[in-house]
């Protein structure tokens, strides 16, 4: 269990005595001064890390299925000196929940956060009593099949910033026929009870020759939709990726995104990210007014011929005042 200390900022004690013994002697002359004197700052609320102690915390939720191929992105706290630290962390993806707390690290005390969705984000760090401040931001390329880190620690007078990862040689996720990688974004803050999720939905559809099982070894051995690499950027009207990576998709294979935010998004996507093969480019507007009662998903396909083929659809429930009401359905391709 952690405990939580409140800390007042350095001197704030010795400066309200000086202050009271200065307002005696100018009384004694005779003379007075009408200034108002400081506030005393208020107590800092902080968790406190023990000697050698490690405490943990995440963000966000990892895409399912990846096979040890994406980990999770660490943000750490640490203290080599002799003195405690305190340090401010605020954690902002661009979507979802925030990590916002104080520390007050002892001596070789470490806080890791571990950002595990693929994502923006802006980590912002401040050194309680020297009031210095550093951010780093953080994107989706940052994150693969590495352990990677970037620690925060108290410097000469600012915050010192060092990184490292393990150096194997990363290929992007590989999501098995008829299979998927699933992934969660947002905080789940809709409107009400009634309001679904919207899905976002990327396949690589099996060629026809598999569908109707009537190909034989050779025409397997030259299907073209054997393997396709696929990039999706999914941001928020802000311009920022609420999540994002590289995929390979084996034939039959889907990447399925639940929004749990309404709000409008747009999908960008690049098939031939790897630069063999079809490479196309697409994007597709999410509106806020997809989200209602009814389930919706909008889909995107790889098609035979290169393209990129885009479908939004939704059951046709009535939804009472919610708007978007009516099947929506569109088909574009690229």
């Amino acid at each position: 269990m952690q405990r939580r200390t409140f800390i007042a900022a350095a001197g704030s004690s010795l400066a309200a005595a000086l202050a009271g013994c200065t307002a005696s002697a100018d009384d004694e002359n005779g003379d007075s001064d009408d200034s108002t004197p400081d506030p005393t700052p208020e107590p800092t609320d902080a968790v406190t890390v023990e000697t050698g102690e490690r405490l943990s915390a995440v963000v966000g939720e990892a895409p399912t299925n990846t096979d040890g191929m994406l980990k999770p992105y660490h943000v750490r706290l640490t203290n080599p000196k002799s003195k405690p630290w305190t340090a401010k962390i605020d954690v902002s993806p661009a979507l979802g929940n925030r990590h916002v707390e104080t520390y007050e690290l002892q001596t070789d005390a470490t806080v890791s956060v571990a950002l595990r969705l693929p994502a923006e984000y802006e980590v912002t760090v401040t050194d309680v009593h020297a009031e210095t401040t550093t951010t780093e931001t953080f994107t989706p390329d940052d994150f693969d099949c590495n352990e990677s880190w970037t620690a925060f620690s108290p410097g000469d007078g600012e915050i010192s910033v060092s990184g490292g990862s393990t150096r194997m040689a990363c290929q992007p996720p590989v999501i098995p026929a008829d299979d998927s990688v699933s992934v969660s974004v947002g905080d789940g803050s809709l409107p009400d009870d009634m309001t679904k999720p919207h899905s976002v939905s990327i396949s690589n559809p099996p060629a026809e020759s598999e569908k109707t099982e009537a190909s034989n070894e050779s025409e397997e051995s030259n299907d073209p939709k054997k393997l396709e690499t696929v990039t999706l950027s999914l941001e928020t009207d802000e311009e920022a990726v609420a999540f994002g990576g590289t995929y390979q998709l084996e034939p039959g294979a889907r990447l399925d995104v639940a929004l749990t935010e309404a709000r409008k998004y747009v999908a960008k996507v690049e098939r031939g990210a790897d630069g063999d093969g079809e490479q196309a480019t697409k994007s597709v507007d999410i509106k806020e007014s997809n989200f209602d009662c009814n389930a919706s998903t909008t889909a995107i396909s790889l098609q035979a011929d290169g393209g990129i083929k885009a479908a939004t659809m939704s059951t046709l429930m009535y939804c009472g005042d919610i708007e978007g009401n009516e099947s929506n359905e569109s088909n574009e391709s690229n």
